[in-house]
């Protein structure tokens, strides 16, 4: 089943900063990912994953590369990690309920013509990710380590 909202796609590497703050404080911390999705079954099998390995994740020890938004709201719903296992690079991407939807085994950066890079979307991401993170200053819900939940689509 495919997503009833339009997502765009950001990278660490040309931002905005305040959505890859967010995803990163939000994704703080320990946590265990649930890796039970049908599409990531089959992926992980074929693929020979680790998902031991993978879900057991701390966003200290992984790579935040890119996040799609819901392109309306411009909040994030999923986030693709990478990081060295066993000597291969592994990338996963994260959704809601911390849901790993698919694994992959690659080398490759995340940077293609599908990656936003400026304009009035860009903007209103930004935008809406750096008031984001001031309401969580305000309410004096700084990062302590705790799982905190994704945004909601």
């Amino acid at each position: 089943m495919g997503t009833r909202f339009q997502k765009a796609r950001f990278h660490a590497a040309t931002g905005p900063r305040s959505l890859f703050d967010r995803v990163r404080f939000k994704m703080s911390g320990k946590r265990t990912l649930r890796v039970h999705a049908p599409h990531l079954a089959g992926r992980a099998a074929e693929r020979a994953a680790p998902l031991e390995a993978i879900s057991t994740f701390d966003a200290g020890e992984w790579e935040l590369v890119t996040v799609e938004v819901r392109e309306d709201t411009c909040k994030f719903v999923n986030s693709a990690w990478t990081r060295e296992i066993d000597g291969q690079r592994w990338w996963v991407v994260i959704g809601l309920n911390d849901t790993v939807e698919t694994v992959i085994d690659t080398d490759k950066r995340g940077l293609g013509d599908a990656i936003v890079t400026g304009g009035e979307l860009f903007d209103r991401v930004e935008k809406v990710n750096r008031e984001l993170m001031l309401a969580e200053r305000d309410m004096g819900t700084g990062a302590t380590g705790a799982s905190h939940p994704p945004d909601a689509p």
